[in-house]
């Protein structure tokens, strides 16, 4: 599988649980899987997962459980070393990581 098909099996695992979890209460667009590399020099993928809603609302239990649930739906071959994540808000990422990552946006 090659690097961008496994940015989209990410992006489309994270859609399908955020979708399946917060439905109607919140609008995640984009989310945005960009690679990067560690202080060690491996490579790992940073989700950034931009959202339009109330933030109180996220289930902090929940989004903490999300990298556990994207290990258990991607296999180790594909994604050798732990993803990290952010919850953005929709405005911050307009200001501040719209123009650095939005090359990176996936449709899921």
């Amino acid at each position: 599988m090659t690097a961008d098909a496994i940015m989209q099996k990410v992006a489309n695992v994270v859609r399908k649980a955020l979708d399946d979890r917060f439905e109607d209460e919140f609008v995640f667009d984009p989310i945005v899987i960009v690679p990067k590399v560690d202080h060690d020099g491996d490579e790992y993928l940073h989700i950034y997962i931009v959202f339009d809603g109330d933030q109180k609302r996220l289930d902090p239990n929940w989004t903490l459980g999300l990298v556990d649930h994207i290990l258990q739906k991607v296999t180790r071959e594909e994604l050798p070393h732990l993803p990290s994540k952010s919850f953005v808000e929709k405005s911050e990422w307009e200001e501040i990581y719209g123009n650095k990552y939005g090359e990176f946006a996936r449709p899921a």
